[in-house]
């Protein structure tokens, strides 16, 4: 039997819209870390409700990328070398268990769609948008190891990864090319069911980020 439709399925979609929008100006930097986002600015600027931009801004804020303070309202989350390495650390725990999985569960769709991404991110110029086809990549290798905990737990620490990438290519360019030879050579070992291969793979690939990043002028969080 055929679910419900949404309830108010024009509100989900722009509720949608608006959180992409936000995303992409956080992880591009456009909206700076430590922003103010307005509700009623928001609202006013997108032609949607209050409701809608408080739906947004909960996403965002399951996400990491913002934070809600009890006086200041919703701002961009700030980030720092400290909370880099931390996230790399974890990274580099987990997901070499999770691409090793895939390359014993991946299904042929899952493999069709990582090669799909990584023609898409040969061809774009755009830091946020590679970014944005980055963290597809990693989340579709990921849910293809068949364990929902752990692509869950992955995704959100990318989220939050996606800040600092935008910025390892403004400093690094050639990381662009290089990142997706070692994307190109996680799926190879995925496709040759190696787990061995595909965890060293992305174990690699992580610590070429975080080589890149760790170039970045970071500055330390506001308080």
């Amino acid at each position: 039997m055929p679910s419900d439709p949404p309830e108010h399925p024009e509100r989900e979609k722009s509720q949608e819209t608006v959180t992409d929008v936000l995303r992409r100006g956080i992880v591009a930097g456009t909206l700076p870390g430590g922003a103010r986002l307005v509700q009623a600015r928001i609202a006013d600027e997108f032609g949607v409700s209050r409701a809608t931009i408080r739906g947004s801004l909960r996403t965002l804020e399951a996400e990491g990328l913002i934070r809600v303070d009890p006086v200041r309202g919703a701002l961009v989350h700030e980030i720092s070398r400290t909370e880099l390495c931390e996230l790399y650390e974890i990274r580099k725990l987990l997901e070499p268990v999770a691409t090793a999985r895939a390359a014993k569960h991946a299904p042929k769709s899952a493999i069709l769609r990582a090669g799909t991404l990584i023609a898409a991110m040969e061809s774009e110029t755009d830091g946020a948008r590679f970014a944005e086809y980055n963290t597809d990549f990693h989340n579709v290798i990921e849910e293809a190891g068949t364990s929902p905990r752990l692509a869950v737990i992955l995704a959100n620490l990318r989220a939050v990864s996606a800040l600092y990438v935008t910025r390892s290519l403004l400093v690094e360019p050639g990381r662009r090319r290089a990142a997706n030879a070692e994307h190109a050579e996680i799926l190879r070992a995925i496709i040759d069911r190696d787990p061995e291969a595909a965890a060293d793979a992305v174990l690699r690939h992580l610590d070429g980020t975080l080589r890149a990043l760790l170039q970045v002028r970071i500055a330390a969080p506001r308080t």
